[in-house]
């Protein structure tokens, strides 16, 4: 009697572990998440789990969301990627079959949002994709086939490049002079997409293009590339590359001697911490450098979701953490404001009712209006500002990222002029 006594009270305890865990399941609503915690990437992914924490206390504060006629809290499962596309899409992937959440936020960079944004068109989940210039992400998840699931926000190619056109000009070096622009473009999809579209339209604007040819990522040795800079004396450097690969090109570029006017870099020149590595790691000479600005807490955008302003918003974390929000950061929000909205605007964890009602999405936020009303090779997306910024060096020593041209979207406010003299400008 007491082995059957003891049998039916660990049968009943593992029913009632089990309803609790069924109970905590059906209690929330999962969006998944693929972030570069750690890695090459680690600077676009900085912030993550703060943006995390602010939704969800939202959604918390509004006493949740309402699917299939209950109330439900918004659960976000996050993992890092290591800034590794094979394991992003694992991730993904796992967040498909182990944790069935019910959207997926793919975002930073192309890197990680491709692989991310196919598993969730492969597997038929809804998906945010953001943060990775449209081109890319167009090219390699929809190939021509419309996309049924993934509805991306960023800005084209064609944007930044006339963003950083804008930029030479500031400096001295407009179109129609036949000014000579060295290209460093790595060959993984955001370097290879940046790289076609700039030599196809630098010869039209009237610049000579200089392309010592694309180099596998990680590379060591830019020696060559360096040395095809100063033979033919170029006086614009532009290119796209993670923060390790930019290193190596600039510092092969001191060695050889290159002297240029300007330099405009997409993606490793974003963020303080890793231009502070660039000014350790060249004694200095990273002032002046110039790129393009996706948000900043200055940005005149409010999110209609959660009421919060850019400045609010910027306010809060520069109090949470000490320092300035990164720009990723913005777009994480940005994106979990998509996905939120789109929760709620389905009122269901059918895949296809949250599918349409992101199909749907029409809504201010804290990055500006995101509207999926265009099409690139399949892709449905919507576009978002872009600003060009220059590294100023400022009163207590630190670098600052000021917004000096506003060309492509004059919605955005200048903050400043150009100030000559950049890490190479002998010229």
């Amino acid at each position: 009697m007491k082995k059957l006594l003891a049998v039916v009270l660990a049968a009943a305890m593992v029913i009632g572990i089990f309803g609790a865990m069924t109970t905590s399941a059906a209690d929330t609503i999962k969006i998944g998440y693929v972030n570069p915690s750690t890695g090459a990437l680690a600077g676009n992914g900085e912030g993550a789990q703060w943006v995390i924490d602010q939704m969800t206390a939202w959604v918390n504060e509004q006493g949740g969301i309402e699917i299939d006629g209950e109330m439900k809290q918004v659960e976000v499962v996050l993992y890092d990627s290591e800034s590794d596309s094979a394991k992003c899409a694992e991730k993904a992937q796992k967040l498909v079959e182990e944790d069935e959440v019910d959207i997926i936020l793919a975002i930073q960079t192309p890197e990680t949002v491709i692989p991310v944004a196919a598993t969730a068109e492969r597997y038929g989940v809804p998906c945010v994709a953001i943060q990775a210039p449209v081109n890319p992400v167009a090219a390699n998840v929809a190939s021509g086939t419309e996309c049924e699931w993934v509805f991306h926000a960023f800005w084209t190619i064609e944007n930044v490049y006339e963003c950083h056109k804008a930029l030479w000009t500031a400096a001295g070096y407009g179109p129609g002079q036949g000014y000579k622009v060295g290209l460093a473009f790595a060959t993984d999809a955001d370097g290879s997409a940046w790289h076609d579209i700039f030599v196809q339209k630098l010869p039209e604007d009237g610049y000579v293009v200089v392309d010592p040819g694309q180099y596998p990522s990680l590379s060591n040795d830019f020696t060559s590339l360096a040395n095809t800079f100063k033979s033919e004396g170029i006086d614009i450097l532009a290119g796209t590359n993670i923060p390790p690969d930019f290193l190596n090109v600039y510092k092969a570029c001191l060695a050889a001697g290159v002297e240029v006017g300007c330099i405009t870099m997409g993606k490793c020149c974003l963020l303080p911490g890793d231009v502070s590595v660039l000014e350790n790691d060249t004694k200095g000479l990273a002032q002046g450098i110039m790129t393009e600005v996706w948000w900043t807490p200055n940005y005149p955008f409010s999110s209609a979701l959660t009421g919060v302003s850019s400045a609010d918003l910027g306010a809060k974390y520069l109090a949470d953490n000490g320092g300035d929000m990164p720009q990723p950061a913005g777009y994480a929000y940005a994106g979990l404001e998509i996905a939120i909205n789109a929760l709620k605007n389905a009122g269901s964890s059918d895949p296809e009712a949250i599918r349409d009602a992101l199909k749907a999405t029409e809504l201010d936020t804290i990055v500006g209006p995101i509207k999926y009303d265009k099409e690139m090779l399949g892709l449905h997306y919507g576009d978002t500002v872009i600003a060009g910024g220059q590294w100023q060096l400022q009163e207590d020593g630190t670098e600052k990222l000021v917004v000096i041209d506003n060309t492509v979207y004059d919605v955005i406010s200048v903050e400043g002029e150009y100030v000559p003299g950049n890490a190479t400008s002998a010229k």
